[in-house]
């Protein structure tokens, strides 16, 4: 059975009980460590491989998000939270979490604000680009988990990269507003119009 006989086959299946079983067995099936990846990236490529039907992802999207967001995104953080540890703050730890707060918001910031302007953006939305990327959210914590689970970080520096990634994020909002504080109104005109 080819990829495109499998596409042809969902796409006429319009997500029928049978297609979201079989995607659901595919994605737990790559979901695990018998591909000697993590399995995060093995339930990605599963995602990758799915084909793009419109129908298709919506109807996975109204019956697996509930259940995704009121159960699994809590059982994540809560996993998360676990390999956390309050040694990481002694010491020298708060001059360590200073420098990669520093570090990190100033190279994403930066970043964004000047991969805008040699788009030939102006400063406001430069300014508000770099800020919207300084937002790091779960992505973050699951690469900085999949870290912690491969031991490539210890807890005392995946403590720090959560709230680097907790405090970036909680950051955009009011980033952005001080970017759109600035902007002048009649950049407000225009985008109204």
């Amino acid at each position: 059975m080819t990829f495109e006989s499998v596409a042809a086959w969902t796409r006429s299946q319009q997500a029928s009980p049978k297609v979201l079983t079989a995607l659901l067995i595919g994605v737990f099936a790559s979901a695990t460590e018998w591909l000697h990846l993590h399995a995060v990236f093995g339930a990605f490529l599963f995602g990758i491989a799915v084909p793009r039907d419109d129908r298709l992802l919506h109807a996975l999207a109204e019956r697996i998000e509930p259940l995704s967001v009121v159960v699994l995104m809590p059982v994540f953080f809560a996993m998360a939270g676990l390999g956390t540890t309050a040694g990481a703050f002694g010491n020298a730890g708060l001059g360590m979490l200073g420098l990669i707060l520093l570090a990190a918001s100033v190279g994403e910031i930066v970043g964004g604000a000047a991969g805008a302007r040699i788009c030939g953006y102006g400063w406001p939305e430069s300014l508000a680009t770099g800020a919207l990327m300084n937002s790091r959210g779960l992505m973050e914590l699951i690469v900085i988990k999949v870290g912690l689970d491969a031991g490539l970080i210890g807890a005392d520096l995946f403590t720090m990269l959560m709230v680097m990634a907790l405090v970036t994020t909680a950051a955009t909002g009011p980033l952005l507003s001080l970017v759109a504080w600035r902007r002048p109104a009649a950049m407000d005109r225009n985008i109204a119009s």
